[in-house]
């Protein structure tokens, strides 16, 4: 059931993040801060083209370190948990190799930049019989890279994105319109990969929010 698959998610390495702690069981000895890690295949890029396929808001909902912790469910409504607004950008990776199915997650201060890249999308337009009109979002690709971001409450990596070129393989175009009827049904669902603790009493940084 694709339900039940594990959907890549695509994350943003941070300084904090066990990847590039030695004594962390998810090390990687090539990885660096700043960097797009595959939480599937724990492969890790500078940068990686991508079509935009799907796009959903939700709020997710997390339970306060000091009653357990973790995911609780994304949903629309408030409760006495901790709420996370949370982007969900569904999209096909395109690399040398093919092309993969993953998911990419904006919260906090990654919000800006889900508004950006909607617009982005809004704004393409192709010429057709009729005139000009704006096509759908897998029409064209976008490269997502990172940049170095702060506050006055730490210093953390964000994500970058830029527009690509249209998508002129009818093939990837065909599984992308495929992939995007599944999220849209809801076959296709995205949840964090692990849980999200809250400590009340430490401050939060954007670093401290899942991208």
């Amino acid at each position: 059931i694709a339900r039940d698959t594990a959907i890549p998610y695509i994350s943003i390495l941070q300084t904090s993040s066990p990847q590039l702690n030695p004594s962390k069981a998810e090390y990687i000895e090539t990885a660096k801060a700043g960097q797009l890690y595959n939480t599937v295949t724990q492969e890790t890029f500078d940068n990686i083209k991508v079509i935009p396929v799907f796009y959903h808001l939700k709020y997710v909902e997390w339970k306060p370190r000091e009653q357990g912790g973790g995911f609780i469910a994304s949903h629309d409504a408030d409760s006495g948990n901790h709420i996370v607004q949370t982007a969900y950008h569904y999209v096909i990776i395109i690399s040398d190799s093919g092309y993969q199915n993953a998911v990419i997650s904006m919260a906090s201060s990654q919000l800006k930049k889900s508004r950006r890249w909607n617009s982005l999308m809004l704004s393409q337009k192709i010429k057709g019989p009729s005139g000009m009109f704006t096509p759908p979002t897998y029409a064209f690709t976008y490269t997502l890279s990172t940049v170095s971001e702060s506050n006055d409450r730490g210093s953390w990596f964000g994500f970058q994105v830029e527009r690509g070129d249209q998508v002129t393989d009818a093939t990837i175009y065909g599984e992308s319109k495929a992939f995007a009827q599944s999220a849209q049904s809801g076959a296709i669902e995205a949840k964090p990969e692990t849980p999200k603790l809250i400590q009340k009493d430490k401050p939060e940084t954007d670093e401290d929010i899942p991208f």
